[in-house]
């Protein structure tokens, strides 16, 4: 019954685009692969919206699946679906079917099996998964390959030192971009594409988008509330057992990552902020989730939705 509440509250932060068929991201920030994909409803006008909306509603159920999965989270386990589904609402100009919607499933999916790997110290195969599932998100959002970053300082930091699993990596990127280049180079017999792909994915845009009032005031409430439950999650961990303390790292490895994407390419914004809310509604969660004081919890969630409510009115306003 919780999860169906948070996913109506989801479905409710999406109204302002539900029907209107003009809503699809720019060119500028797809891969081929996303394209492609979009094409299949490019005669349906109105259906990728609520694909878009479906996507946004799965990531939240993922995280759910991640925390039960991972026990990152003691006490309530549905509290990264809602602090992620208010995080997302709280920015209605991104509320469209776009590329890192499809990218963030990707990735938490591929932080799931990261997470599983450091169960064992034993030599893990799981590496090649995970840097398989990275390299496919380049294909519809583009930059997605630094979230390798994340899987080689993991392997360095806590991992005994096999080589095969750094071995494991690259063999796992490199898996999805052969049979790419297969396809162009047997299939459709046009070679030049690939170089496109690859141009198009490692070009580096540094136009900086202009945010709106209310995106700003929302972002600013978010990282507010962000630093205060990092603050309480540092102070967790130390009392937490290896395994978890890794996935917390792992956590904020994904965020710090995402936070130094979004400042080299200033492109990927606001966008990224699907792959943000990723980490940032964990940490919220394990401070709402243990936080002693149930007042300053509350005082939490109220900041969110208010966040929500005052965005969500601003960007209408302006509509």
């Amino acid at each position: 019954m919780v999860i169906v509440t948070i996913l109506l509250i989801g479905m409710l932060t999406w109204l302002h685009v539900l029907g209107k068929a003009e809503t699809i991201s720019s060119g500028k920030y797809d891969a081929f692969m996303f394209r492609a994909f979009y094409g299949w409803w490019a005669h349906t006008p109105g259906v990728y919206v609520w694909f878009g909306l479906f996507l946004s509603l799965l990531t939240a159920i993922l995280l759910v699946f991640a925390n039960i999965r991972l026990h990152l989270t003691e006490k309530i386990s549905h509290l990264p679906a809602l602090c992620y589904i208010l995080l997302i609402g709280g920015i209605p100009e991104i509320h469209l079917f776009n590329p890192a919607l499809i990218a963030t499933i990707l990735l938490v999916a591929g932080f799931i099996i990261l997470a599983e790997a450091f169960e064992s110290e034993r030599l893990s195969y799981k590496f090649f998964t995970v840097s398989a599932f990275i390299s496919f998100a380049t294909f519809f959002y583009p930059y997605m390959y630094v979230y390798m970053l994340v899987v080689w300082l993991a392997i360095a930091l806590w991992r005994p030192g096999y080589w095969r699993e750094w071995v494991y990596t690259i063999l796992g990127f490199a898996l999805p971009l052969f049979l790419v280049f297969s396809w162009f180079f047997l299939v459709e017999d046009d070679i030049s594409r690939m170089g496109a792909f690859f141009d198009e994915i490692f070009t580096i845009q540094r136009v900086a988008p202009l945010l709106s009032t209310s995106t700003s005031i929302f972002f600013a409430l978010s990282f507010a509330v962000g630093i205060i439950a990092f603050g309480h999650l540092l102070r967790y961990i130390r009392s937490q057992k290896v395994v978890i303390r890794t996935r917390y790292y792992i956590l904020i490895l994904i965020g710090v990552v995402t936070a130094c994407m979004a400042s080299v390419i200033p492109d990927t914004i606001p966008l990224a902020w699907y792959l943000l809310a990723f980490p940032i509604s964990f940490i919220i969660s394990c401070y709402l989730s243990n936080i002693k004081s149930v007042r300053w919890g509350t005082v939490a969630l109220v900041i969110l939705f208010a966040g929500v409510m005052v965005a969500q009115t601003m960007f209408l306003s302006t509509r």
